[in-house]
Parts: structure tokens; C-alpha cells; sequence
């Protein structure tokens, strides 16, 4: 990833590769293509945990949106 200025690099060792954030809208963007809305993060951040490589793979493979609880109804 090409460092630009707005977001903010690091590399998670979780999830074993480099993610960036955009700084102005909140979307954490994945090396391998993969992104978190900034509610996707706000789910995480209520609950106290952190993206998992399991919960990361599963996104990925699916496609997937993570998602409240008590949105799941």
C-alpha cells in the first residue's frame, strides 16, 4: 500500500497484513481487499474486541457485513 496523507497505515499482526484507515470517513480498508464500514467498527469497538483472523476470513470468503445482535433479528 502507497502511504497518502488522510489515513493512517499499520500492519495488524492479527490479521498478518497491512490495513489502512481513512481518517475523514472511517473505513479500515484490508491489503487483501477487504473492508470495514466505520459502523462495522463501531460494532466491534461496543464490544471491546478487535477484528478476529477468523471473523476477518469469514467476511472475506462471504462477503459479509458484520452486524449487532439485535440487528440480526
Amino acid at each position: 500500500m502507497k502511504e497518502h496523507a488522510g489515513w493512517k497505515y499499520k500492519y495488524s499482526e492479527e490479521l498478518k497484513q497491512k490495513v489502512a484507515l481513512h481518517l475523514a470517513s472511517g473505513w479500515l480498508f484490508c491489503e487483501d481487499g477487504t473492508k470495514y464500514s466505520p459502523d462495522e467498527l463501531n460494532v466491534l469497538r461496543e464490544k471491546g474486541q478487535t477484528i478476529s483472523l477468523e471473523a476477518h476470513l469469514l467476511k472475506k470468503v462471504f462477503d459479509g457485513k458484520l452486524v449487532r445482535e439485535d440487528d440480526k433479528k
